[in-house]
């Protein structure tokens, strides 16, 4: 609950902040055609609040970005798949691997291959077979 309370927080001083520059941007707009334009406002300063659940969702993204490289790497290095189009989506290390190879033992070797990556917990096969 700490993390959501911290994320309140940060609403509601972005909140705050946004409702002042909302002030601050009408002040001076009823005035007369020859008075000179008003002075920008003040830049308002953000506060940086460092979540948890924030730092969490960049490492797992980090995390599946560099597991999703590696199976590429690995598909584009084995002579058996390196031809084919074929698609890597990771997310939080559970990996989808969609394309159209020629023959199954193709479609089965890329699996090998991704399975065999650190960081993999589960490779789904959505690699379809070309018909003949």
């Amino acid at each position: 609950m700490q993390a959501s309370s911290h994320w309140r927080s940060g609403v509601v001083t972005l909140a705050a902040a946004l409702a002042g520059l909302g002030v601050l941007s009408t002040a001076g707009c009823g005035g007369r055609g020859d008075a000179a334009p008003p002075a920008a406002p003040p830049r308002a300063s953000a506060e940086v609040i460092e979540d948890p659940l924030v730092t969490s969702v960049r490492s797992t993204l980090r995390k599946d970005a560099e597991v999703t490289r590696q199976i590429r790497i690995a598909l584009l290095q084995d002579a058996g798949v390196s031809r084919f189009d074929i698609d890597v989506i990771t997310l939080t290390g559970r990996t989808s691997l969609i394309g159209v190879v020629d023959h199954r033992h193709q479609a089965d070797r890329a699996l090998e291959l991704a399975s065999a990556v650190d960081g993999v917990r589960a490779v789904r096969d959505e690699l379809s077979v070309k018909p003949d």
